[in-house]
């Protein structure tokens, strides 16, 4: 994922989410930040994320795991607190 751009990182997160709006950002350091609205229209933030730690396929779908795990934590807190 370190060599693809913000359009490629969208569209293959995306596939992964489809029930998803994926919109990314590539900061001058090269992090990544990944705004996610879900199917319920929930919205989620992820930021800083090192994009040299998502090598290839393996690392998208990691990222993309790891994005739907934050995703149900954070639901499930929001829901148990309001």
């Amino acid at each position: 994922m370190d060599t693809l751009n913000r359009l490629e990182i969208e569209a293959v997160l995306s596939s992964r989410l489809p029930k998803c709006t994926i919109s990314c950002t590539i900061s001058a350091d090269s992090t990544l930040s990944v705004d996610v609205t879900g199917p319920d229209s929930d919205q989620f933030t992820i930021i800083n994320i090192d994009r040299g730690q998502y090598h290839g396929e393996a690392g998208i779908n990691k990222l993309a795991r790891e994005i739907l795990e934050e995703m149900v934590i954070s639901r499930r807190a929001t829901r148990s607190h309001g």
